[in-house]
């Protein structure tokens, strides 16, 4: 296990022709709007880019462009979740076939599991793994939240790296922290109103849906509380913490997809059956000149 997670990523949105595959000229455009950003590093496949809807053809042609146009300037992460283990270290063989960094593994989405069943499956996929393991906590999704005990016996695994909690929990994600000290292991932020908050509490970084529209704006709230200037950081975290309000105009990769297609960087459609109600268009564009965005 080589990589160290740290610093602010984007979930990027896959970038898709009008008939749903992989455009893979403006996924190159959208990798280079977030490495001009300053992101430290790049998460594919991830739930903004809608993992679930993707085809194996479709994500190996997304993971291959994503590499190729980063040529290890900044780690990359490979989103990998099925709702079953044994589908899901398929997806991680997959990745570690290619020259990514490591892989984000969502919990199985559909039946239910315990705490038990969380332990066993992240413990099949690191010893499966050729590549360093980060857990993902999104309990709006997956029915069932990861409890700190949990985290601590994950944590304890040479190939698992960290844990991205986007639950939201402000609490929850201090008791990450608080039982992970001092262990090979990084506690992620999922949640950019929670960024510099999580920061000072140990938190060694973000990965955001929203960063792939703002990256300058995440990864530079984290640049500013690193180098020590907490007035810089937390005058553009008033900003950032309004990233989440996204949520109100439709799906993620939909609100993102229309913003990146405002700067003329991709297009907007998205997976079906996904879908965003007419008319969203100016509510974007107004809710991202609050963030910081000249539109």
């Amino acid at each position: 296990m080589t990589m160290k997670l740290q610093g602010v990523y984007p979930a990027m949105v896959t970038a898709l022709t009008p008939d749903e595959q992989v455009d893979k000229a403006a996924m190159r455009k959208v990798t280079r709007y977030l490495l001009d950003g300053g992101v430290h590093g790049l998460v594919v496949l991830g739930s903004t880019g809608e993992f679930p809807a993707m085809t194996e053809t479709m994500r190996q042609d997304a993971i291959e462009t994503v590499l190729d146009e980063v040529q290890g300037k900044v780690p990359v992460l490979i989103g990998c979740g099925e709702p079953g283990t044994q589908r899901t270290i398929l997806q991680v063989k997959a990745a570690a076939r290619t020259k990514a960094d490591g892989v984000l593994v969502a919990l199985p989405y559909y039946f239910p599991l315990d705490q038990g069943g969380i332990i066993r499956h992240y413990e099949s996929v690191a010893e499966a793994s050729e590549l360093p393991v980060c857990t993902y906590n999104f309990p709006q999704m997956t029915k069932i939240t990861m409890t700190a005990d949990t985290v601590a016996k994950l944590a304890a695994h040479p190939n698992i790296i960290g844990v991205k909690d986007s639950s939201g929990d402000f609490f929850g994600m201090q008791r990450y922290i608080e039982v992970t000290a001092g262990a090979d292991f990084a506690v992620m932020s999922g949640n950019p109103a929670l960024g510099l908050s999580a920061y000072e509490l140990g938190a060694k970084g973000g990965i955001y849906a929203g960063c792939s529209l703002f990256p300058k704006q995440c990864a530079d709230v984290y640049n500013y509380f690193v180098q020590g200037d907490k007035a810089a950081a937390l005058e553009l975290q008033k900003r950032v913490s309004l990233i989440p309000l996204m949520g109100g105009f439709g799906p993620n990769s939909a609100v993102v997809k229309i913003g990146l297609a405002k700067q003329g960087i991709c297009g907007t459609t998205i997976t079906a059956p996904l879908a965003i109600a007419a008319g969203q268009e100016e509510k974007i564009y107004a809710w991202m000149r609050q963030v910081g965005l000249s539109v």
